[in-house]
């Protein structure tokens, strides 16, 4: 090919006069290549052009006029193809969209003509009146008659029982629409889900299968045994034994030593006992026929028949609740008590939990394995690490200690879990956030310890109360029962006119192994434990409820707070309290079923006689001798924030317990600035002379109007309305 011919045209093309030149030869620059083969021009064909640029004949003749108009000429009808073949496709293309635009814009109209005649229908049928199913009444033909809210027997005078205004339900609607209008109509307040409650508020508006009911809350509620997973098929008392190796290996020394003397090595012999807890669910139903006029549909199967089944069914669906959730909280802060046969005993005392578990393992606990090597003594099993207490500014800190103190050959396997309360995580990832956030390589909100990526951290739910946290291997703990799905399998027995329901199980939660028993705890150096945790438990700030008619027990707690008693209760002792330790006693009872102690025997060294009100707490410490010194002792009003004298508007923020202040003049309460909708109020009164007083109206929804003297109290929560409602007074 003559190449001489091209070259007028190809710089014509390029819009250039000549070729770049490269050590003094031309040639085509990559730009230049790109361009031609955009006007079809092939590789083959551009470096062979390239070639001939570099290297051109040295008798090469020119290029007549013509053979450069030739060759413009074929470059140009190449391309006048390929914009052809574009401009096709481009039609095309429009006429598709074109053709869709079309077919969719009719698909458009008939749905929208579609949906006009469903709601054409639906307001058909909305003007038409509804059947009353608890009357069996048939298709209507009449015109819906007028809501009228004066009738003062049918909700609206809307004809059937289902809108009966014997009905709480229907009364609290009428009050509501009433309201509206501005009339004020006093109805009783709805209760919580109690048998009276249910029976009048819910009535023929219950329609769900309880056995529906019943599997939706099965997988839904959270669980601890996600953390934990339950193993079936369990007896109280089953063994494990666990092994301790010794030190086995030494310098090689086989060509000059005696076998029997150079011989190492030991195996010890444990064994972790599971203590299954017997737990049991015991009721009756009985005056059951009122239920007949006020329950329809579902709950309304057996007629005239006093014993309704289905309702108790319903009942035991919300049963089935509460059991789930006591179990969830007895798995973590259960402590077992042997209960009394013939009285009812409380939730958290039927199984000891998870905290309760470890509290054992580390104070110590009689050793109930049968017939083993300390079968009856008391054995220790986790020597704990000397930790900081915790608090959001140190838990980073802490955790690093923690962690590093455990031996490596655990810590750096990759299966240490390091378990904390859920409460603690955010205090965690605030932690790093103010210490790390500024750092280039900072990850927010991680699941580990920092400075040991291999120690995962989980959090345990429902566990708010509690500051220990423990490292262990993953799936050392578990959680027990004997048959699965024992709890829910109700036994339900007919008696007269009643019936007699009850359930049993057995459950427990427990680690696989904690380590050796040892029977002299400074016998203990850590190095035969697999659970790892700090050296205290329960915050001082927290309380521990004591025993109804008993004198409190320091046990698990140094802070208790007292119940309601039969009668007037009397402490002369406080039990398992530690000599030089503080006890902290809060009253949560006064009056007729309060408590009192004398200053006489153990507590003969009082400043007084102490006989508090609910809320007071009074510290002590045990001497050698038995006897209690009094550290200090306070009102519950004295712990409280007080409101600026003469305030009539006072602000709530950022406590929940206040006390009024001296006023120089007559002072109303008119409203709490500040509050928060949920959160319960305590305001202790002060002084006599202008106490302050909260009248019931406006703001304040009371059982009456209060004056807040000294001595006296009132609770108060905001509901969503804005407005403040009486919890409790005294």
């Amino acid at each position: 090919m003559n190449f001489a011919n091209l070259i007028p045209a190809i710089l014509g093309i390029l819009g250039l006069t000549s070729f770049s030149k490269v050590d003094g030869k031309e040639c085509l620059s990559d730009e230049e290549r790109a361009a031609l083969k955009g006007y079809g021009f092939t590789d083959r064909f551009l470096d062979d052009f390239n070639a001939y640029l570099q290297n051109p004949p040295t008798a090469a003749t020119g290029s007549t006029p013509n053979q450069q108009m030739a060759a413009v000429a074929a470059v140009l009808g190449q391309t006048t193809e390929q914009l052809q073949a574009k401009t096709a496709e481009l039609d095309a293309l429009k006429q598709s969209v074109a053709t869709d635009k079309a077919a969719h814009t009719a698909a458009i109209q008939a749905k929208e003509a579609e949906i006009a005649a469903l709601n054409a229908k639906i307001q058909t049928l909305s003007a038409l009146p509804e059947t009353d199913p608890g009357k069996g009444a048939g298709s209507a033909t009449a015109t819906a008659p007028a809501f009228n809210l004066a009738d003062e027997q049918q909700l609206g005078g809307l004809s059937g029982s289902f809108f009966s205004l014997e009905r709480p339900y229907n009364q609290r609607a009428r009050a509501a629409l009433l309201a509206n209008e501005g009339k004020m109509l006093a109805v009783a307040a709805p209760s919580s889900v109690d048998y009276k409650g249910l029976q009048d508020d819910l009535g023929a508006f219950y329609r769900t299968s309880w056995s529906e009911r019943l599997q939706s809350f099965l997988v839904e509620l959270p669980t601890i045994t996600k953390l934990f997973p339950t193993e079936a098929g369990h007896q109280d008392l089953e063994t494990l034994v666990n092994l301790f190796l010794g030190e086995f290996s030494q310098a090689d020394t086989s060509d000059k030593s005696e076998f029997d003397k150079v011989t190492k090595g030991t195996y010890e012999f444990g064994h972790e006992t599971l203590r299954m807890y017997g737990v049991m669910f015991v009721h009756k139903f009985q005056s059951l026929k009122q239920l007949e006029k006020s329950w329809i549909g579902y709950l309304n199967r057996e007629g005239s028949n006093p014993v309704k089944l289905s309702f108790i069914e319903y009942l035991l669906v919300e049963t089935a609740k509460a059991l789930h959730n006591e179990r969830e909280l007895r798995y973590v802060n259960g402590v077992r008590k042997e209960p009394d046969p013939d009285k009812p005993g409380r939730a958290m005392d039927a199984a000891d939990g998870l905290y309760e578990f470890l509290r054992k393992r580390v104070d110590g606990h009689v050793d109930f394995t049968p017939n083993g090597g300390t079968t009856g003594k008391t054995v220790y099993q986790i020597k704990p690490f000397a930790l900081p207490r915790i608090t959001p500014g140190n838990i980073g800190e802490v955790f690093y200690q923690g962690t590093s103190m455990i031996p490596s050959v655990f810590r750096d396997t990759g299966k240490i879990v390091l378990y904390i309360p859920s409460l603690m995580l955010p205090w965690y990832h605030k932690y790093n956030e103010t210490h790390y956030g500024q750092n280039q390589d900072y990850k927010a909100g991680i699941n580990y310890v920092k400075e040991f990526p291999g120690v995962k951290i989980e959090t345990i739910p429902n566990a708010d109360n509690h500051h220990r946290i423990f490292w262990t291997i993953d799936g050392n703990i578990q959680t027990f029962c004997q048959i699965s799905g024992e709890m829910l399998r109700f036994h339900l027995e007919q008696q007269d006119w009643t019936v007699k329901v009850w359930s049993n199980w057995k459950e427990s939660i427990q680690a696989t192994a904690v380590g050796y028993k040892y029977i002299n705890r400074a016998d203990m150096d850590g190095s035969r434990q697999l659970i790892w945790c700090n050296d205290y438990d329960l915050p001082e700030t927290y309380y521990v409820e004591g025993d109804k008619d008993k004198n409190p027990d320091a046990l698990r707690h140094s802070s208790i707070v007292t119940v309601a008693n039969s009668t007037a209760f009397e402490i002369t002792d406080i039990t398992n309290a530690e000599v030089g330790k503080v006890i902290a006693l809060k009253c949560g009872a006064d009056g007729e079923s309060g408590v009192t102690i004398k200053k006489a025997g153990k507590f003969e060294l009082l400043t007084e006689t102490w006989t508090p009100k609910k809320g007071d707490v009074l510290r002590v410490m045990k001497r050698a001798d038995g006897k209690f010194i009094e550290v200090s002792r306070a009102t519950a009003a004295a712990d409280s924030y007080q409101f600026p004298t003469d305030a009539t508007t006072p602000s709530v923020q950022g406590a929940t317990v206040f006390i009024t202040a001296a006023n120089t003049k007559a002072t109303a309460i008119t409203d709490l600035t500040d509050a928060v909708a949920g959160v319960v109020y305590t305001i202790h009164g002060a002084g006599d002379a202008n106490a302050s007083t909260i009248a019931n109206g406006g703001n304040f929804v009371l059982t009456a109007a209060m004056t807040l003297k000294a001595g006296a109290f009132i609770q108060l929560v905001k509901a969503a309305d804005g407005k403040f409602y009486e919890v409790a007074r005294g």
